[in-house]
């Protein structure tokens, strides 16, 4: 197993991000920065996951992806909730399992609820996260656990979470005593699911089965650590107290060595070994500074019961008066970082928002408003893919005769009314599903969504009686608009500049039909 250091971890996250500008493909981009936010917020920078989370999520969001969004937002969730920003964590959760349901993504929605469990512990929440996760068992997705097709260990994560979550609860530990009732009620399922978690944990930490990241192996360790805490087996706890300070401290990762620290000084606690706490629990809090707020507080406070208990009053005192001092520096802290990572954050949102009318305005034609070429090609793209399903649908060019007439006898500003005023009624003459296009001058292309060729006929013929039914007074007296149409039908196996020949060429046919008509292509008539 590869050794996993601070500066290994920076090198992967830098690797990351360089592959996320490198890649044209956004599902792949997506992947990567989600890594990238995953990476950071093991570093401990919260600002580089928000900003990595939040071009995940942009990236996804381009690819109409839904699953991909989901497992974005989830993301941006574990990041909020890295800097207890709960209320955006959970909204970020119910949105990710939304879309993950949306998009029919058993993974997803039980990734999500994994994830979501892994934050109630965090959060102190043991029983919550525990009941979270026996729901998941119990539902049409715990199939997923069983059969990750991607490959990404969702069943070790699940079961690290299970045995953490559950051996806490049934320690007593956390803040939700009135769900330990629920649990109760539950007794055997949640026993006879601890036991089941726990097999596998201890068949990982034989390497009986490889882990799916070396960077498990800590949070396997502390999820046994516990259940050896809540069995009574004080060798093996501590045993797997050394192992995973041992680990952390070769990782060089200062986050990972006070988490191991902190939880060697809770099952020292619990032994009643109060000099052995105090080292670890100093250590620890010195360890987290400010940058862990909870739990750093956690470690000072540990260690000032360690003073407590052994008669040192003054010392336990002094611990407590510094640790009120960092809770406030920490609520000062916390609040700056929260504020960044708003600023963030509402920086991407707004810079999302303009990317979006950007890309809708490159889309549309700003003299009359309707979509330009470039939107029409990208939905006649749509109906080639539908016409290979089966769906009938057909393509209409549509020329304004003798424009250049309009131009030099009426004047160009005339001739630009006469253009704005036919795509209007054109556009409100059709039906939603349809669309209407300036392809160029005076050339419009109108795209026919579910229509037959004799339905989408009798709709040009339409469409060319309202052109010539246009009121012109205000603009110039005497003048006459018509237009001539050829229409060709979206068939099978024809890409779109074949079936755009062939509307350009009945449109010529109905100019030299005399014009103000409509021509069905030859191939399709």
């Amino acid at each position: 197993m590869s050794a996993v250091t601070a500066q290994a971890l920076r090198e992967e996250l830098e690797a990351l991000a360089r592959a996320a500008l490198d890649t044209d493909d956004l599902a792949e981009r997506t992947t990567y920065l989600r890594d990238a936010a995953y990476l950071a917020l093991d570093l401990g920078d919260a600002p580089q996951a928000m900003t990595h989370a939040l071009a995940c999520l942009d990236a996804a969001r381009r690819t109409a992806d839904l699953a991909l969004q989901a497992r974005a937002h989830m993301t941006i969730a574990l990041v909020m909730g890295d800097v207890h920003d709960d209320v955006g964590a959970a909204t970020h959760f119910r949105e990710a399992e939304g879309l993950a349901r949306s998009a029919r993504d058993a993974r997803g929605v039980a990734a999500t609820n994994v994830n979501a469990a892994h934050y109630d512990q965090e959060r102190g929440h043991f029983a919550s996260s525990v009941l979270r996760l026996l729901t998941l068992r119990r539902s049409p997705y715990a199939a997923a656990l069983e059969h990750d097709e991607q490959g990404k260990g969702l069943d070790q994560v699940f079961h690290v979470n299970f045995v953490r979550g559950a051996a806490s609860a049934l320690l007593g530990l956390g803040v939700d005593a009135e769900l330990r009732a629920s649990l109760d009620a539950r007794r055997d399922e949640v026993h006879a699911q601890l036991q089941e978690s726990a097999a596998a944990l201890r068949r990982l930490h034989r390497r009986e089965v490889p882990l799916t990241s070396s960077r498990w192996l800590t949070d396997v360790l502390e999820s046994l650590l516990i259940h050896a805490r809540l069995t009574g087996d004080a060798p093996l706890a501590r045993q797997l107290a050394d192992e995973w300070v041992q680990l952390a401290g070769d990782w060089n990762v200062t986050a990972q060595l006070g988490r191991a620290l902190l939880g060697r000084a809770e099952l020292r606690a619990q032994l009643g070994e109060w000099p052995e706490v105090r080292v670890d629990a100093a250590r620890a809090a010195e360890l987290f500074g400010d940058d862990h707020p909870s739990r750093a507080l956690s470690a000072r406070q540990l260690l000032a019961r360690a003073f407590a208990a052994q008669g040192e009053w003054r010392a336990a005192f002094e611990v407590q008066q510094a640790l009120s001092a960092q809770a406030e520096r920490i609520y000062r802290a916390f609040m700056q970082q929260s504020a960044r990572l708003r600023i963030i954050e509402r920086q991407a949102i707004e810079a999302e928002v303009r990317a979006a009318a950007f890309a809708e305005a490159a889309l549309r034609d700003p003299l009359t408003g309707i979509p330009n070429r470039a939107g029409a090609l990208r939905r006649l793209d749509q109906l080639v893919r539908a016409a290979r399903g089966g769906r009938p649908c057909a393509v209409a060019l549509l020329d304004i005769d003798h424009f250049k007439s309009v131009n030099d006898r009426f004047g160009h500003a005339a001739g630009d009314e006469a253009l704005r005023r036919v795509a209007a009624t054109v556009t409100r003459s059709i039906r939603e599903v349809d669309q209407l296009a300036r392809y160029g001058g005076e050339e419009f292309l109108l795209l026919l969504d579910g229509l037959t060729l004799p339905e989408a006929r009798r709709a040009c013929r339409r469409v060319g009686q309202l052109i010539t039914e246009i009121d012109w007074e205000d603009v110039a007296p005497g003048l006459r608009v018509t237009a001539s149409i050829g229409l060709a039908a979206v068939r099978p196996g024809l890409d779109r500049e074949v079936i755009l020949r062939e509307a350009d060429a009945a449109m010529y046919a109905a100019k030299a039909a005399g014009r103000n008509t409509v021509r069905l292509s030859v191939t399709s008539g």
